[in-house]
């Protein structure tokens, strides 16, 4: 299964209405399961840095295959791990929370990520959005 253009519309959406329930201006990005991107937006309010930001969170969890958050610890436990990947992509990886991967029947389909608010709360706004994408599918 692929992540479409539907599919990473109604992912973007979700995350902005949780978003909007949370009162935060987020910005978010969707990639497929190699880090190509297949949208990007930016809420009203969201400061202007963070489409790029959100872009790399989904891009680096996509391509690691796991959240930025448990990337965050494997750097903690590994310092020059992360460095000697980095070294090995065609962008910058990050550890920064709020990058979630995107799984379908035990697969990998894609990452997406949050970037303008709390850490927690980018990390549960990709995370109710996948939730409620996945119910639907």
């Amino acid at each position: 299964m692929k992540l479409t253009m539907d599919d990473a519309r109604t992912i973007a959406e979700g995350i902005a209405a949780e978003a909007r329930v949370r009162d935060v201006q987020v910005s978010c990005s969707v990639v497929d399961a190699r880090g190509i991107e297949i949208i990007t937006m930016r809420m009203d309010g969201a400061p202007w840095f963070t489409p790029d930001v959100a872009r790399t969170k989904a891009r680096t969890a996509a391509v690691m295959r796991q959240s930025t958050a448990d990337l965050a610890r494997l750097k903690e436990a590994y310092p020059d791990l992360i460095s000697l990947i980095d070294d090995q992509l065609p962008f910058t990886a990050t550890t920064l929370p709020g990058g979630v991967v995107v799984e379908r029947d035990n697969r990998v389909v894609g990452g997406v990520g949050v970037s303008g608010a709390h850490p927690d709360e980018d990390i549960a706004c990709a995370r109710a959005a996948i939730d409620a994408w996945i119910a639907a599918s």
